[in-house]
């Protein structure tokens, strides 16, 4: 059993920034559209979920948590900054951590590696510094 993240993305960029960087840290991402969120987590070596928060989306998290087992298993949203209504009904909704788009691109290698191996340390290695001419 392979582990792995599923992602329900609508907008382009997001999902091809997810995709590339999934691929680049080897962490295999499967896409979903909100309907199929719930049989999408269900299958085996499901570790969380990456969604697009949407009036859709929020409706198939809230869905997914009322209908199996599912409750245990993180789910990550992001939405655009403003959107403050949207977030606070994502999380009534079942989602673990909202945040805005900006931080969710930002941080999105560390939060992959974080969901597929949680609590794992990581060595951050800065660059060298030039010597001076």
């Amino acid at each position: 059993m392979s582990k792995s993240v599923v992602a329900c993305v609508e907008d382009l960029f997001f999902r091809s920034k997810i995709d590339a960087t999934a691929r680049h840290l080897n962490v295999p991402v499967r896409f979903t559209d909100p309907k199929g969120l719930a049989a999408t987590c269900r299958e085996a070596g499901t570790v969380a979920a990456l969604v697009e928060l949407s009036d859709g989306a929020v409706d198939a998290v809230a869905a997914m948590r009322t209908s199996g087992p599912d409750g245990a298993l993180p789910v990550v949203g992001f939405l655009s900054h403003v959107d403050r209504e949207l977030g606070r009904r994502a999380e009534a909704a079942g989602v673990t951590t909202v945040m805005p788009r900006s931080q969710f691109a930002e941080t999105l290698p560390e939060l992959l590696m974080d969901l597929m191996a949680p609590g794992t340390k990581r060595e951050i290695r800065e660059e060298p510094e030039l010597p001076d001419e």
